[in-house]
C-alpha cells in the first residue's frame, strides 16, 4: 500500500509537513500548482501513453493530455523524424516526417490514421477526496514534497519551501534512478563500426 491513498491522505501529509492545517481551502490550487510544475520536470516510463492519431488533410490533433512525443510511426510502423512544418511541405515528406505546433501534428498530405507513444500529463488529484493517480501510488514522496514547496510558499515561509525543495530534488532523483533502472538495468553498448 503506498504512503498516502487518496487525495485526502496527502492533504493531511501536507498539513503535518508545513504545520499548518489551515490550508485545507486552497489545497485544490497547490494541488494543481504542483502538478503544473511536475508535468514540465517528469519524463518517466509510467507517463509513455500510445494513441491512433487520425489525420485529415494532414493535419491530427494531439490527445488532450499530451506533454511530448516519443515517436509518429509510419504505415510499416516505422519510426518518423520530427521536423519543423516547413520541412513536412516538402515533397515525399508525408512517408518519413512530422511536425508538431500547439496542438496540432503534421504530415504533409496524409489523410488516414498513424500511431504514436507520448508521454501524458499526470491525472490530477483534485477530482475527489479519494483520487489518486500512479504518480501518489509509486513515487508518494514526490506529490508530498512538491505539494509542500507550494503551500510552503502559500504560507511565506522561504525556510521551509527551501527545506521541502531540497527533499523535493532528492525523491525525483531517487525516481529517475528507479526509472532508468527499470528502463535500462541490463542494456548492453555496442560500439559500431570498425574496431582498430
Amino acid at each position: 500500500m503506498a504512503a498516502y491513498s487518496d487525495y485526502l491522505d496527502l492533504r493531511l501529509a501536507v498539513s503535518e509537513k508545513v504545520g499548518n492545517r489551515a490550508i485545507s481551502d486552497v489545497f485544490p490550487r497547490l494541488v494543481q500548482s504542483a502538478e503544473a510544475m511536475l508535468n514540465t520536470k517528469l519524463r518517466h516510463r509510467k507517463q509513455l501513453t500510445d494513441a491512433t492519431l487520425t489525420f485529415a488533410s494532414g493535419v491530427a490533433t494531439l490527445p488532450t493530455d499530451f506533454l511530448e512525443m516519443l515517436h509518429v510511426y509510419d504505415a510499416q510502423d516505422r519510426v518518423m523524424r520530427q521536423v519543423t512544418i516547413s520541412q513536412t511541405k516538402l515533397s515525399g515528406s508525408q512517408y518519413q516526417s512530422y511536425a508538431i505546433d500547439d496542438a496540432s501534428v503534421y504530415i504533409y498530405g496524409l489523410t488516414g490514421d498513424r500511431d504514436c507513444t507520448y508521454y501524458a500529463k499526470l491525472s490530477t488529484l483534485t477530482t475527489s477526496l479519494t483520487t489518486s493517480n500512479w504518480l501518489l501510488a509509486t513515487y508518494p514522496a514526490v506529490y508530498l514534497y512538491a505539494v509542500a514547496v507550494e503551500a510552503a510558499n502559500f504560507l511565506n515561509d522561504p525556510e521551509k519551501a527551501s527545506e521541502c525543495g531540497r527533499m523535493l530534488v532528492s525523491a525525483m532523483g531517487n525516481m529517475k534512478v528507479d526509472d532508468d533502472r527499470a528502463r535500462y538495468g541490463d542494456g548492453v553498448v555496442r560500439v559500431q563500426g570498425v574496431t582498430p
